[in-house]
């Protein structure tokens, strides 16, 4: 005769041992869950940084082109290139700044100092009814640019703000 501990062992898990199993296999899944929430929020906010740090080098070179006076020798203060900045009084105007413009005669405004995808880009996803510059990594970590007034003694920076 075989005891009736030894019986109960080979017919599989006790109601016990099977809810404990389901609560452990729940729980795991919410970690794993929460991992892939955090990663994919994580790439977004990286990729919002990239991004302001290309819009924050075509800045820096607009300022850089606009040293000069078209293609003569006559250079233009650092206090006329910022007087010219500030007289744009939106974050989008500014943007519009960088972007290629294939009419301008000034070459350095024909080729633009950011690439036409990335400003087709934040143009299309910012639309005209905001002055938040957006993409879609932007709006994915719940952020936007924005290109505020140039202080004086200072540089021209473009701020990632979180809404």
């Amino acid at each position: 005769m075989i005891p009736p501990s030894r019986l109960r062992a080979g017919k599989g898990f006790s109601f016990v041992e099977a809810i404990f199993t389901i609560a452990i296999i729940g729980v795991m899944s919410t970690l794993v869950i929460a991992a892939i929430s955090n990663a994919s929020r994580d790439a977004h906010r990286v990729m919002a940084r990239q991004q302001q740090a290309s819009v924050q080098s075509a800045l820096t070179a607009w300022v850089m082109a606009q040293n000069r006076v078209g293609n003569t020798a006559q250079v233009r203060s650092l206090e006329n290139v910022r007087t010219t900045y500030n007289a744009l009084g939106t974050s989008m105007a500014r943007f519009n700044l960088l972007v290629p413009n294939p009419s301008s005669p000034d070459p350095n405004l024909r080729a633009g100092f950011i690439d036409q995808t990335t400003a087709d880009h934040i143009l299309d996803y910012t639309g005209s009814s905001t002055d938040k510059l957006k993409s879609a990594a932007l709006d994915n970590a719940k952020q936007y640019l924005s290109l505020p007034t140039w202080q004086s003694g200072d540089f021209p920076r473009v701020d990632l703000v979180n809404e």
